[in-house]
């Protein structure tokens, strides 16, 4: 189906279509600014005989570095189209409905129109997650990775990382990304981490060929606080998870070590780490979903080394829309940094 490209473009003839009802009226509001980093979102109000009172829209970025360098190449728009129209049934935690999906391989261009989670809970990524809600997206991310864990039916959209090209592409736009990363981040990296920072493009590839030997599960790839709605009413599931742009088959322990690393502020971190760990282990094997603690332990170090890299692309890439998006790079950086260093990860790169 034909869809519109903007926001200006969307007819209430449109919405009507798609949704199966008469739309009367409705009006526009742009939403998650700076909370979103490569894609628009937009709250749509309807008039309508029986449709939802709500909706979201989800459309590109209007940053065209970020959109030609990020999001285009490493498939981004495309397999998040691809899991609201074929696996957002085949997940057991909450996200929300898709009353439309569809991306125009020709232009690049995509559209979600999405269930409106605005009247559950949201928490600010600056601020950081209390222990209590990361238990609750800790208990998500089990059963979601227990349910495809080591399955053999993964769709073919879902890559792993180390296929081709992203291994390339992701040390390209990381080296592209790292000299105005050096200049946002003045002062924040100690001389190992500006050397660990110099070094990384090379190390790429050996991060991401670690992903792919098992256990493998299906990851979100961008498990963090400013993805998560939590239930705020009686009916509402204890965590919907939004944002799929970033899925992958690869190592589940990917997706824990990056939620706690980039969305728990340091001090509450270095209280409930070790505690998040654990439940995330013995979820797994209450499910018959066994991961060696060893090797547990050593991608999940691994991956908090890797995460080093949200900071420097986001920083590279990404026009800073407006000052909260300096603070949450900023704040990303500065968790990273301090992640690493209690996990001692540097230790686990190869010489």
């Amino acid at each position: 189906m034909r869809f519109p490209s903007s926001p200006e473009n969307i007819t209430a003839e449109w919405l009507g279509h798609v949704l199966g009802t008469n739309v009367e009226a409705f009006e526009l509001e742009q939403i998650g600014i700076g909370v979103g980093l490569l894609g628009r979102l937009f709250r749509i109000t309807l008039t309508t005989n029986g449709g939802p009172s709500s909706i979201v829209a989800k459309l590109p970025t209007l940053d065209d570095g970020a959109r030609m360098h990020v999001a285009e190449p490493l498939r981004f728009y495309e397999k998040e189209v691809c899991f609201y129209r074929e696996m957002s049934g085949d997940v057991p935690i909450a996200t929300p409905k898709a009353f439309f999906a569809e991306h125009d391989p020709a232009t690049g261009d995509f559209m979600l129109l999405l269930e409106d989670l605005g009247d559950r809970r949201m928490e600010d990524q600056i601020i950081g997650c209390s222990s209590s809600d990361a238990t609750t997206a800790v208990d998500a991310l089990i059963d979601l990775h227990s349910h495809w864990w080591n399955r053999g039916d993964f769709p073919e959209w879902l890559p792993s990382y180390s296929d081709p090209p992203y291994p390339l592409v992701i040390a390209g736009m990381y080296h592209q990304s790292w000299p105005r990363a050096l200049e946002i981040f003045e002062g924040h990296f100690a001389p190992a981490y500006l050397e660990f920072g110099e070094r990384f493009a090379d190390l790429v590839p050996w991060f991401l060929d670690s992903l792919t030997g098992g256990p493998l599960s299906f990851c979100h790839g961008d498990f963090r606080l400013d993805n998560l709605f939590f239930g705020a009413g009686v009916d509402h599931d204890p965590v919907a998870v939004v944002d799929w742009q970033i899925c992958f088959r690869g190592r589940p322990a990917y997706d824990l070590a990056y939620f706690v690393s980039q969305s728990i502020d340091t001090a509450e971190r270095r209280t409930c780490e070790q505690a998040l760990r654990t439940r995330y282990l013995d979820g797994l094997a209450k499910r018959d979903a066994f991961y060696d603690e060893v090797q547990f332990l050593e991608d999940y170090r691994r991956t908090v080394a890797y995460c080093f890299i949200y900071a420097v692309v986001t920083a590279g890439q990404i026009e800073m829309a407006n000052e909260r998006q300096r603070e949450l790079v900023l704040g990303i950086g500065d968790r990273a940094i301090q992640a690493m260093e209690d996990n001692d990860a540097l230790a686990v790169l190869p010489n």
